[in-house]
């Protein structure tokens, strides 16, 4: 790659030091004045609104709530800006927000809340009453989050729906507003925490090492490094607060809050979040707003690309485009490139990977050096190795290997193994580096870019989603007695898509495909999200074992297609 590189965010950005994420975002937008930290519904917010409303909610939380350093507040927001405004208040008290899906089975959400000793919970109003029964059960005070709130004039006057109201009538005392926290505490301040890098800053509920849910303790660091190294390959914005990014990658992932939301903010860009991706609304802010960058999942670049009214002059304003949770595909690529060159952007789909367990980003091709057929390069101050997946032992380059990731942006641990010496998902090597050791199947090429070649660990992902295999077999295995045994596994369509591909080991001999192939999907499409339904089955006389009798899932799945 060439010396001469064009002018980046890193160029600009600051250093973290000993501090948590609210002290940084300030620290490192003082070079920006005052500008337009996002927009909703076409209202801009400036910065000093944006703070203000950040020290309001810090003054609740303390204030009212009585939180305390490391207490947890559990969110089941989308992507929207009191998202944000939320984790920044929350992290300036030294506290811990667990972002959650908003629409997660109230068991798991049972689950998660007794794990994590949520102390609140803050959910969209129209929400809020499937959450009635565990806000019941655990006694916690439930905030309200008023989708209109920032897109009306006067944002103290949003008020939350009557049906939510009235199926909270229970909660009286414990239901919070948004717009009335932050006008009962309007232009109050507390006093922050200082000199906590080492805080739990985020739970993330991701796949683990091997494939089961866990709750990944992030710590304050670990985000301010990632920030900082996402920096190092972005381009500089030339007009902050006009220079726009759009935000529609969900908060419960890391990607999303990290790279769609705290990255943008610092880099002095202002961000329309968008709650649900809608092709046509995301067309229309691409029209509204001078868009340098926004981040997908293949299936959203697919969508925009059919979507009426994308190509047009207003393409012009795009520099980037990552994308991440698949590969990019050289025909989707070839698409793109032919409709931005055709109004003057040079911008293409930059792919990158990564794991929760490292905040979610760990390589991605440079915007000034995209190599396609690769996740790009490790980000800044972040060693991304090739390991003998049964020795642990670094391979030569070209070989192909699990892929471990170490840096200042690997996770404090697991919440589930706090207490236990094993098992955290952290590896030690003989020198003492800490290694998070990613189930990711990958090489090295000669240019140092990273390819990725599949999953060794139990864990598919589809369009962003994680699936997780037990699920799809349990569900199996517990509700259709002709299947005797069976396993899901990473599979790939004609097109080199993620799909799930399930072997079958039948009770009976039965062999209807047909029949069988329906009762198996309506069964899956009912009990389980749509992107676990099996669209690959296999009958298969008997699972292969590994030695020690285990189901060999690894030669059942499937490499990515083209990689050699």
């Amino acid at each position: 790659m060439s010396n001469n590189l064009p002018p980046r965010a890193y160029d600009v950005q600051i250093d973290p030091v000993n501090e948590n994420c609210y002290d940084y975002y300030i620290r490192n937008t003082a070079r920006c004045g005052e500008y337009a930290v996002f927009s909703h519904k076409g209202r801009e917010h400036m910065k000093s609104e944006f703070v203000a409303d950040i020290e309001a909610m810090a003054a609740f939380f303390k204030k009212e709530l009585g939180f305390e350093r490391g207490d947890v507040l559990s969110a089941f927001l989308p992507t929207c800006a009191e998202g944000v405004i939320v984790f920044y208040a929350v992290n300036k008290i030294g506290g811990i927000v667990n972002f959650i899906h908003p629409m997660l089975p109230e068991g798991q959400v049972d689950e998660i809340i007794r794990l994590t000793k949520s102390k609140a919970v803050f959910v969209p109003d129209i929400l809020a009453p499937r959450l009635a029964g565990v806000l019941q059960k655990y006694d916690l005070p439930c905030l309200l989050s008023i989708g209109a709130t920032y897109a009306v004039e006067n944002k103290y006057e949003a008020k939350a729906s009557a049906d939510s109201l009235a199926a909270l009538s229970s909660r009286e005392g414990k239901i919070f507003s948004y717009p009335e926290m932050l006008r009962k505490f309007k232009d109050v301040r507390v006093e922050g925490v200082k000199e906590n890098e080492d805080d739990i800053a985020l739970y993330a509920q991701g796949g683990g090492t091997t494939g089961k849910s866990k709750t990944i303790m992030i710590k304050n660091s670990n985000l301010n490094h990632l920030v900082r190294s996402i920096g190092c390959i972005l381009p500089i914005n030339s007009e902050f607060g006009v220079d726009t990014e759009v935000g529609c990658m969900p908060f419960f992932h890391v990607y999303g809050i990290a790279s769609g939301g705290l990255s943008a903010l610092h880099g002095g860009s202002k961000v329309v979040f968008l709650p649900k991706f809608d092709p046509e609304e995301f067309v229309q802010v691409l029209k509204d707003n001078k868009v340098v960058q926004f981040n997908g999942v293949p299936g959203l670049f697919r969508k925009l690309l059919v979507t009426p009214g994308f190509d047009g002059p207003h393409l012009a304003n795009l520099k980037v485009m990552y994308c991440g949770g698949d590969d990019v595909r050289p025909a989707l690529q070839n698409a793109y490139d032919a409709v931005l060159s055709k109004y003057g952007s040079h911008a293409q789909i930059c792919a990158g990977w990564g794991l929760t367990e490292c905040c979610a980003s760990c390589a991605a091709n440079p915007y000034y050096h995209n190599k396609l057929g690769t996740v790009g390069i490790p980000l800044t101050d972040i060693d991304v190795q090739v390991f003998d997946p049964e020795t642990n032992e670094p391979l030569e380059q070209g070989e192909i290997g699990q892929l471990a990731v170490s840096g200042p942006t690997v996770m404090a641990g697991y919440l589930e193994t706090v207490k236990e010496e094993r098992g955290n998902g952290i590896y030690t090597d003989n020198n003492g580096k800490q290694w998070v050791l990613t189930g990711d199947l990958g090489k090295l090429d000669e240019d140092g870019y990273v390819v990725f070649a599949g999953r060794m660990k139990r864990l598919i992902i589809i369009s962003g989603y994680n699936v997780y295999p037990n699920d799809v077999e349990k569900l199996m295995t517990d509700n259709l007695p002709y299947i005797r045994e069976c396993c899901a596994v990473q599979g790939y369509d004609e097109n080199g898509r993620s799909l799930v591909r399930l072997y079958i080991v039948t009770a009976d001999g039965e062999t209807d495909k047909e029949k069988r192939f329906e009762e198996i999907r309506q069964l899956c499409l009912e009990k389980i999200h749509r992107f676990a339904v099996p669209r690959d089955i296999r009958y298969i006389d008997k699972l292969p074992t590994t030695p020690v009798g285990k189901v060999d899932f690894m030669k059942l799945t499937e490499l990515r297609p083209n990689v050699r």
